[in-house]
């Protein structure tokens, strides 16, 4: 009997820890969150360097307010949700999903249901400032994940690759500088193993911005051939034959033949 007792006794206790442990947990709610529209500007090769991050974390007396940047699929951040568990706060994104419930008859008198949420996915992928607006967290730090993977608060817009900057210095100016991301910067020349030139470009984030693109040597009949971009889009071609300069056209692309040209006298 007093075994009995023991073991009574025990299951109070056990019992009493869980409603506890429970009831300690604090109840939240997310009252508020939006997602910006697909933000412009961004290199799309550079998506995949970018970095999910916490921008900014504001804490009042009654709400948290969690700025988030993430790189996602284009239609997957319209919905937000929210989960505790102990220290964890998990934010999620989604799209949006509709409810499918599936039946396969096993036989006369048994079916089989499952049931599946099914999300639209578009065939590109943007960046997104995500805010996070939640009431009922304590005023302390929190391990915040996105989507199930850790994120820290970083002022950094790319993954950090731990190793030094490398530049040129040419007549005392700094060109050809390769940032912390490996990502090219500023101004850059390069000239082709006998010594000519082959571009003087502007970079921004790996970026062309503007420039002499490219140079092609003894084509089509003319000895160099230059093409040059302005603010990110290509803008005209030169054309020299025996030193001299012989038209000038527009181009909309690296390659693309000229058009409306202006031939020099």
């Amino acid at each position: 009997m007093k075994k009995l007792h023991r073991i009574f006794y025990i299951s109070l206790i056990n019992l009493f820890l869980v409603n506890f442990n429970c009831t300690s947990q604090p109840k939240i709610e997310l009252i508020n969150y939006n997602s910006s529209e697909c933000k412009k500007g961004i290199y799309y090769p550079n998506l995949y360097k970018l970095q999910n991050r916490i921008i900014e974390i504001n804490k009042e007396d009654d709400f948290h307010t969690y700025n988030i940047f993430a790189v996602a699929n284009c239609n997957r951040t319209e919905k937000g949700e929210i989960e505790l568990k102990n220290d964890t706060l998990n934010l999620t994104f989604h799209g949006l999903r509709e409810y499918k419930v599936n039946k396969e008859k096993v036989n006369d008198s048994l079916d089989l249901v499952t049931e599946e949420w099914i999300e639209e996915v578009a065939d590109c992928d943007c960046a997104f400032n995500l805010s996070y607006k939640i009431k009922g967290l304590k005023n302390k730090d929190y391990t915040i994940t996105l989507n199930g993977k850790k994120i820290t608060e970083s002022e950094h817009k790319f993954r950090v690759v731990r190793k030094n900057p490398t530049f040129s210095i040419l007549n005392n100016d700094t060109i050809n500088f390769v940032d912390i991301y490996g990502l090219k910067q500023g101004l850059h020349i390069y000239n082709r193993k006998d010594g000519k030139q082959y571009s003087r470009i502007i970079y921004s984030d790996d970026e062309k911005v503007s420039g002499l693109t490219n140079t092609h040597y003894n084509f089509d009949g003319f000895d160099k051939v230059e093409t040059f971009m302005e603010n990110k889009k290509y803008t005209f071609r030169k054309y020299y034959k025996n030193g001299k300069l012989i038209k000038t056209c527009e181009t909309d692309g690296s390659f693309e033949e000229g058009t409306n040209c202006k031939y020099e006298k």
